[in-house]
């Protein structure tokens, strides 16, 4: 008897701790858990705020073809004759007007060949004015037959043939007036130099860019359009292009429509001019918008958009009580909204959400 009892003090203490640590670790000392359920939204009683209901309405479906203001004139300055770069007059970004000195060249050697030209000119006048006093001379004396018709005939073919010298020579000194011409370099037009390329000291050479300017009144919008929607493009029509670095829209005509399509991009270039501003530059990013059909479009005032971070939300006027509600949104145009998600049509939001009730 002793014996079991020493083994029941030796052996089922320690197994009854065990099971009490194992009840323990599987809750059953532990108080019962809530069961997950869904808060309700945030609501309170409506004070009499102004309300609007969203309001779904037909608009254009507007495509948008991406590109850049071009000028359309667009002339790179290059030397006509090859001589030594004197003088550069003007800088990147600097206006020009029509014939304003651009570019100063060297030009001693077409002086010289001016010069040249000049005294050739005046050589072949001797000789014509020689070989003319000869034919009269030989014509007089023909009508005495002291020389015959043959000796004529020879100072009749070098009076011509010394009127022909003249006039070759002439052409050549005329050429040489117009290649000293191009020493003098100016501008074409009004405009603004966009780009220098040459420094005093270079060498200029037929076809060697020297300046690049553009025509500051004349630029259009190039657009890349889609395929599918080249039909939407009509050549005299008004589009209107949104330029991103000035947020704001431009209204110009569409003029040109490049009759082929890029097969990379699956694209074809339209042009559409813009009106003459100063804070317009080429190579500014664009859009054009292109109304390409009609959709359901469901908007609310600005007003009613409660902003929070990232989050927009709106409150919902339901049975005379305001709910916060998240919204997704689009475009604004003209103080409303489009609501893209979190409405549907004939919803009541409130004109003045109450930030006491953001989340």
């Amino acid at each position: 008897m002793k014996k079991l009892l020493g083994f029941a003090r030796d052996f089922a203490l320690p197994a009854l701790a065990i099971v009490v640590v194992m009840g323990w670790l599987a809750g059953a000392f532990h108080p019962p858990k809530l069961a997950p359920a869904k808060l309700p939204a945030p609501q309170t009683a409506s004070v009499g705020a102004p309300v609007r209901e969203a309001k779904e309405a037909t608009v254009p479906q507007i495509a948008e073809a991406v590109g850049a203001v071009q000028a359309q004139r667009k002339t790179t300055i290059a030397a006509r004759v090859t001589a030594n770069v004197l003088r550069v007059a003007v800088s990147a970004g600097q206006r020009v007007r029509a014939g304003e000195l651009l570019v100063t060249l060297d030009d001693r050697d077409l002086q010289a060949r001016a010069r040249a030209a000049k005294a050739a000119v005046r050589r072949a006048e001797a000789a014509r004015d020689l070989a003319k006093a000869d034919y009269d001379r030989d014509k007089v004396l023909l009508e005495h037959q002291v020389v015959t018709g043959a000796a004529l005939d020879v100072t009749t073919m070098r009076t011509r043939s010394a009127d022909a010298d003249v006039s070759a020579q002439m052409d050549v000194a005329r050429d040489a007036d117009v290649a000293l011409g191009y020493a003098a370099i100016k501008s074409p037009y009004d405009g603004i130099v966009i780009d220098r390329a040459a420094e005093p000291g270079d060498v200029a050479t037929p076809g060697k860019p020297l300046l690049t300017l553009y025509e500051t009144d004349r630029l259009w919008f190039e657009a890349a359009v889609p395929e599918e929607d080249v039909t939407a493009l009509r050549i005299g029509a008004t589009q209107r292009v949104r330029i991103d670095a000035l947020k704001r829209d431009l209204e110009g005509t569409l003029v040109e429509i490049v009759p082929s399509s890029d097969p990379a991009s699956r694209t074809v270039t339209a042009r559409v001019t813009l009106p003459a501003l100063a804070s317009l530059y080429p190579g500014m990013f664009g859009r054009l918008l292109l109304s390409v059909g009609e959709r359901r479009r469901l908007s609310i005032p600005a007003a009613a958009v409660l902003r929070v971070g990232q989050l927009t939300m709106v409150d919902l006027v339901v049975g005379g009580t305001v709910q916060r509600r998240s919204v997704q949104l689009g475009e604004e145009d003209a103080g409303e909204v489009e609501v893209l998600s979190g409405l549907s049509p004939r919803d009541e939001v409130s004109l003045s959400p109450r930030k006491e009730l953001a989340p």
